[in-house]
């Protein structure tokens, strides 16, 4: 939807900065999530704030980052979050790694690199060394980038690092994705644990994730525009203003809510293995709506992606089985003992 809202409103190739797409799609979402905040906790709505943040903190180093890199090569890195989360989740919260769930995230990562052009089927299983590095294709997307840019440029730091490592400087903004997105999922089921017995405290959560997305997409926007809101008249006609709604409201906000429920029960590297199925959807969406062309590495490695979560999931079902065997055991020796 994101893709179909930038064809609408920017073609010829626009001259506006991201962060006019993500004030009109979590500014909205801020508005319709802010009322469910009244009259909950006060110590809840911070945690979802604080969760907001490094939310907000991967979809801003992604939209700078596709100014200096593919489109591939940045879908890749983010994929890195099934390497990110089990490695936090251990250090910071004692989570024990599964050796499934370690296979999981090899499986996910070898099937974004074959979905996005990152790692060839040949290269993969070992046939031949991989190829040149994927070039930077000039897309409505990089244009979209061109003012942030400009700001990341003046970062010192970041280009010297990328410099020392020999990169680009695009590739350091983008490992900003798997540590907003990962430690986002470790703190969201942090904070599902402590708040367990408060009510309502899945939709606080959320809600209060869509409101510092909000707020901090709308500084970002100030801060292109030299602290002036920019004229946003143009995307107020019918087509635009459903897609901008679609994003705000399904995309974000239901998106979040539901990921809050599915944490409650899921681990956050569950969470992250599912997240790596993100391009596998985008591009059965592309196909069915803007009429995209699918290869064979799009179904391998959609295929193979897939496989990752299958994989999780069998995982998860196992150690199910083991507890419920386990609650059988007492359960059958708390009636065969005998009666006094």
């Amino acid at each position: 939807s994101v893709k179909y809202l930038e064809t609408l409103c920017f073609h010829p190739p626009c001259h506006h900065p991201p962060s006019e797409f993500a004030f009109a799609r979590f500014g909205l979402a801020a508005l319709v999530s802010f009322p469910l905040l009244i009259n909950q906790r006060k110590d809840v709505i911070l945690a979802g704030l604080e969760c907001g943040i490094w939310i907000t903190l991967g979809y801003v180093c992604q939209a700078v980052a596709l100014a200096d890199i593919s489109s591939g090569k940045c879908a890749f890195i983010c994929s890195l979050t099934v390497v990110f989360v089990p490695v936090v989740s251990a250090i910071l919260y004692g989570k024990p790694i599964k050796p499934m769930n370690v296979a999981a995230a090899m499986v996910a990562l070898a099937g974004v690199g074959v979905l996005e052009g990152m790692l060839g089927i040949p290269e993969m299983l070992g046939i031949q060394a991989a190829s040149a590095q994927t070039e930077v294709v000039p897309s409505t997307t990089n244009a979209l980038a061109s003012s942030s840019l400009e700001t990341a440029s003046a970062i010192g730091p970041i280009q010297s690092v990328a410099n020392a490592l020999g990169v680009q400087r695009g590739d350091i903004l983008a490992l900003g994705q798997p540590i907003g997105f990962g430690y986002s999922f470790c703190r969201i089921e942090h904070y599902q644990e402590k708040f367990e017995n408060v009510p309502n405290r899945v939709l606080t959560i959320a809600a209060a994730q869509c409101v510092a997305a909000g707020f901090l997409s709308m500084m970002w926007v100030l801060s292109d525009y030299q602290w002036h809101f920019p004229d946003f008249g143009y995307l107020a006609e019918p087509h635009r203003v459903a897609t901008i709604a679609w994003t705000g409201m399904v995309t974000t906000v239901f998106a979040i809510f539901l990921e809050g429920i599915a944490l409650q029960k899921a681990t956050a590297t569950d969470a992250a293995i599912t997240f790596s199925s993100e391009p596998v959807w985008a591009s059965l969406f592309g196909l069915a709506l803007l009429n995209e062309q699918l290869g064979a590495t799009s179904y391998v490695g959609g295929a193979i992606i897939m496989m990752a979560c299958l994989i999780g999931s069998v995982s998860d079902l196992g150690e199910e089985e083991k507890l419920a065997i386990a609650e059988g055991a007492v359960v059958v020796d708390i009636d065969a003992a005998p009666k006094k």
